[in-house]
């Protein structure tokens, strides 16, 4: 799934203890369908439950939903926002858990047969969907923990390209 990868990339690169350590992020596919229509015409759709397991992780919680957020604002905007990622943690120590994060993404593909030739092309496609007027490429987390008197730069990531 080409959408899984552009995510996980995106992860990597936005979080700091993942670009410090990518080998913390595991990425599964837990369950999922094809939907497709009969006949000649080849063009389908994944449907997965992708799960992204994060384990041994002592940063914010903020510092990897942000940027997730942000990649599923512009690459699966159609999500059900009460539904859209599931979380479950295991606290390993008072600095550490791994956590579990699945959220449904779906991935279309185009698949033009050409009778004549013995040809079908496909094409996976991963159209962005603006997520507003905000010209900004770059970002900065600052988060602001309880009893804290600043913000503390917490995460500086690119924004997700059309590339994912």
């Amino acid at each position: 799934m080409n959408k899984l990868h552009a995510l996980r990339k995106h992860l990597i690169d936005a979080v700091p203890e993942l670009k410090r350590g990518p080998e913390k992020l595991l990425t599964f596919v837990q369950d999922g369908t094809i939907a497709f229509a009969r006949g000649q015409h080849l063009s389908h759709e994944y449907r997965v439950d992708a799960q992204l397991v994060v384990t041994d992780y002592s940063g914010s919680l903020d510092t990897l939903m942000i940027p997730l957020l942000q990649w599923l604002s512009r690459y699966q905007p159609d999500l059900e926002p009460d539904e859209a990622i599931r979380l479950e943690a295991e606290i390993l120590s008072n600095q550490s858990w791994d956590l579990a994060l699945t959220v449904r993404l779906t991935e279309r593909v185009v698949a033009l047969v050409d009778c004549d030739a013995g040809t079908i092309n496909a094409e996976h496609r991963m159209p962005a969907y603006p997520i507003e007027a905000c010209p900004a490429l770059s970002w900065q987390l600052h988060v602001k923990a309880p009893g804290d008197d600043d913000y503390r730069l917490a995460s500086e990531w690119e924004s997700p390209t059309d590339g994912g």
